[in-house]
């Protein structure tokens, strides 16, 4: 009786090690929810900040620790907010950029410090302020060229957006137009004294990659990216069943009693018209929290994915470490570096944040219209990282534990 009672005590002490403080681990079809991810961005839903998110926290191998689907994706039809959601996920589009031009250092076809007008000539019309104020400005040409790094680091000190982009709409013209129209606005500066953030850089990186490759960015991405990977979904050019799944932006009325919805600003609608609208490589593309997640791999597993290789690892150092010089601005070469981590996020609070260290992968997906979008990310990030380092402490013991 003693032995069977010994032995019995051994299985509930392996189970307890097989479970952590939130609750038993699931299946790996089925992970659980994050009750600390939970109660972090419940009270933006609380308040009408957030309408509906999702958050995964996951490995470099793929497995998903928590998945999170709180609120809802269509908040006067009651929708819940679902993974085959669609979602605008505007400036996270520049990983891509950045990715698509460290493919071709990796071939030997361009390189970062190469001046820009190598591919496009006509900007050595580039001219960079020298003086202003109200009553005129002064021009003077570069003392050094825009290179390929300026462009992805935010460095090269082009404003924002174009003129034509101001004007006619960031996605009414091609990328060779937007590239071109760049030498109507003066530099704001010479090419790597400042950091300013903005899509006009990246977008004529963007045709760099075209003229280099020989096709169009969007079958660039398509080829090269998207469907390597299987990113079914990812594209500048929703078609009506992905724009019925869209996910709907909120934040609070006005009364901040309920929630207003608002609109995609930056595109212009029809969003699946590929006649009349072009790619807009800083901030057009839509995608869905698979296709994110897989790209996030790619990213956690040094550029390699299901044996395939993307990026090699010198161009995935490139990509992780900051890239801005003397301003020392926490940015690479169209990624964010955060705690740690790198990545980007999007104008409406979508973000994918991998941890080279630990291998974490961290998924936020949502549309906020609110301004509070930063605020419930950088909450679930921090979250994030708790969990998963309890998570993968408390499977180290048990799996030590279960050895001895």
């Amino acid at each position: 009786m003693e032995k069977h009672t010994q032995f019995a005590s051994f299985l509930v002490l392996l189970g307890s090690l097989f479970c952590l403080p939130t609750g038993c681990l699931a299946q790996d079809n089925n992970p659980p929810a994050s009750p600390e991810v939970t109660a972090a961005l419940q009270p933006y839903l609380d308040s009408y900040k957030l309408a509906g998110v999702i958050g995964i926290i996951a490995d470099k191998t793929g497995k998903v620790y928590y998945k999170n689907l709180l609120g809802y994706a269509d908040v006067e039809a009651r929708k819940p907010i679902s993974e085959g959601n669609v979602f605008w996920v505007a400036s996270m589009s520049k990983m891509f950029v950045g990715a698509s031009i460290m493919m071709l250092v990796d071939q030997g076809k361009v390189s970062l410090d190469d001046p820009v007008t190598n591919y496009i000539p006509q900007l050595a019309k580039w001219m960079v302020i020298a003086e202003k104020d109200q009553d005129h400005v002064l021009l003077k040409p570069l003392v050094r060229p825009v290179t390929l790094r300026n462009l992805l680091s935010h460095t090269s000190g082009l404003t924002a957006l174009s003129e034509l982009q101001q004007a006619a709409g960031a996605d009414s013209t091609p990328l060779k137009v937007r590239a071109l129209s760049s030498v109507t606005g003066p530099l704001q500066w010479e090419p790597g004294d400042k950091y300013q953030y903005g899509n006009q850089g990246m977008n004529i990186a963007a045709r760099v990659v075209e003229i280099v490759s020989g096709m169009p960015y969007e079958k660039f991405l398509q080829k090269r990216f998207f469907d390597p990977l299987g990113m079914t979904e990812t594209t500048f050019w929703p078609d009506q069943a992905q724009i019925a799944r869209l996910c709907g932006a909120y934040g609070p009325n006005a009364e901040k009693n309920g929630y207003a919805r608002g609109r995609i600003e930056f595109l212009t609608p029809p969003y699946d018209d590929r006649i009349h609208r072009f790619p807009e490589a800083a901030g057009g593309l839509f995608s869905i929290t698979h296709d994110i997640f897989r790209y996030g791999l790619m990213l956690a597993n040094d550029g390699e994915l299901d044996g395939k290789r993307y990026l090699s690892h010198a161009a995935m150092d490139e990509l992780r470490k900051e890239q801005t010089g003397a301003t020392k601005v926490n940015y690479s070469l169209g990624y964010h570096l955060r705690n740690g981590m790198f990545g980007h996020d999007g104008a409406y609070g979508t973000d994918l944040s991998v941890n080279p260290t630990n291998g974490m992968v961290a998924i936020f997906m949502v549309q906020c219209t609110s301004g509070d979008q930063w605020a419930a990310r950088d909450q679930f990030l921090k979250t994030a990282a708790y969990v998963y380092q309890r998570y993968t402490v408390s499977e180290t013991v048990s799996k030590s534990t279960f050895k001895q």
